[in-house]
Formats: C-alpha cells, sequence, structure tokens
C-alpha cells in the first residue's frame, strides 16, 4: 500500500500544478499521463504477484513446452526489440522442453524477464534467448549486454521493490520471477558476464525441472 500511494501522491501534486497553471497544459497532461501509466503498471505488478500465490495453490495444469511460451512472449515483445533496434536470436531445442506448470505463470516469467533485459539494453546491443533440455532439467537463459547488478544490489535482487526506481512503479518484476520459479520446483540465478575484468552483460539462468509425460 504504501508503494502504490507513492505514484498516487505525485499524480496528485501534479493534477494541483496544473490547477494552478504552473506549466503549460500540455506539459501538465504528458506529466500526469506518465504518472498514471507508472501506477497502472506497479498496480498490475502487484496483481500478478498476487495471482502467483493463487495459483501455487493449485495443481499445475498440463504438460507444456517452454519453449513455445517463450516464442509467444519474445513476439508480443517484438516492438519493444525492434524500438531499441537490438540484435535478438532466439535459440530453442527442435523438439519440446516439456515442464509441468500452468501457461501464464510461464509466459509471466518470460516476460519479466525479457522486458527487463530490453530495458537495460543499449540501443542496437545484441540479445540472446536460449531454451532447450539438458538431462533432467529444462533451462531458460537470457542474456544481454546491460550494465549487469552490482554486488550491493545482488544481496537483495529479488526482494520486492529492491531492483528499481519505486517512482517509476518498477522493482517487482525479479521478485514475481523468483515465486514463479519455486512454485515451480525451479531456480534461478542472474549472473553478471565479464571479458577482461569488466562487466559486458547479464545472463539470467532459470532451470526447471523437466517433464518426462507429455500427456
Amino acid at each position: 500500500a504504501h508503494q502504490l500511494r507513492t505514484p498516487l501522491a505525485v499524480l496528485k501534486a501534479q493534477v494541483q500544478s496544473a490547477r494552478r497553471g504552473d506549466v503549460p497544459p500540455d506539459q501538465a497532461l504528458g506529466e500526469i499521463s506518465e504518472t498514471v501509466e507508472r501506477a497502472t503498471a506497479l498496480a498490475n505488478q502487484m496483481l500478478s504477484l498476487a495471482k502467483v500465490e493463487q495459483l501455487r495453490q493449485q495443481p499445475e495444469s498440463a504438460t507444456l513446452d517452454l519453449g513455445e511460451a517463450v516464442r509467444a512472449v519474445a513476439l508480443d515483445l517484438s516492438p519493444l526489440v525492434a524500438d531499441k533496434a537490438l540484435d535478438f536470436e532466439l535459440s530453442t531445442d527442435p523438439a519440446p522442453v516439456p515442464v509441468r506448470a500452468h501457461r501464464w505463470m510461464l509466459q509471466e516469467l518470460a516476460r519479466n524477464l525479457l522486458h527487463n533485459a530490453i530495458k537495460h539494453s543499449p540501443h542496437g546491443a545484441a540479445l540472446t534467448v536460449e531454451v532447450h533440455a539438458d538431462g533432467d532439467a529444462a533451462l531458460l537463459q537470457v542474456s544481454d549486454q546491460g550494465p549487469g547488478i552490482s554486488e550491493e544490489l545482488r544481496q537483495r535482487l529479488f526482494a520486492p521493490f529492491a531492483a528499481g526506481d519505486v517512482a517509476s512503479g518498477s522493482g517487482l518484476g525479479l521478485a514475481i520471477c523468483r515465486e514463479i520459479v519455486l512454485a515451480l520446483g525451479g531456480s534461478i540465478a542472474l549472473e553478471n558476464r565479464t571479458s577482461d575484468g569488466r562487466t559486458v552483460g547479464l545472463d539470467a539462468l532459470v532451470r526447471f525441472p523437466l517433464a518426462r509425460d507429455n500427456r
């Protein structure tokens, strides 16, 4: 509730400022619109976090192809990839990579990881996504060329509101990812990729138990 009050307080101040005529109308409407979008995004993420807990209480609904779920999300986010002119590559096994999960969970996980990678990727950089089976595990890896994460942030990376700017309505994405992965009996890790002692990107690696029953 405290986190949601922050953008609402900003919105109230912007409306009051607009009424006083402190800024030109077009500028005021633009600022108000941006704040509404941030508050909406934050509310949607809060609902997603609650939905994970709700679905956790339900049995997995089906055996799904992890690669198909990730491809669907990548297609949805293709306008964001194009907007930053990213060199995007999606690599999946020719055969399905089956996992027991709720479809919404898999797609919400992929959406948060990809959105995070796109957001932190420099314009024109490479962004790769890999989905494949490795022994008894289904692997999803998202690799960007962003700035990586600091050691200070790593200590609280998956805590709600720890990873982002609260005023921008961010900070819940990785917490949602962690809750989804735990609900599905998997693991998630974010590691800086280095070259010659400097960080050149970030690898997000998710592992799920591979489903053997494809029915």
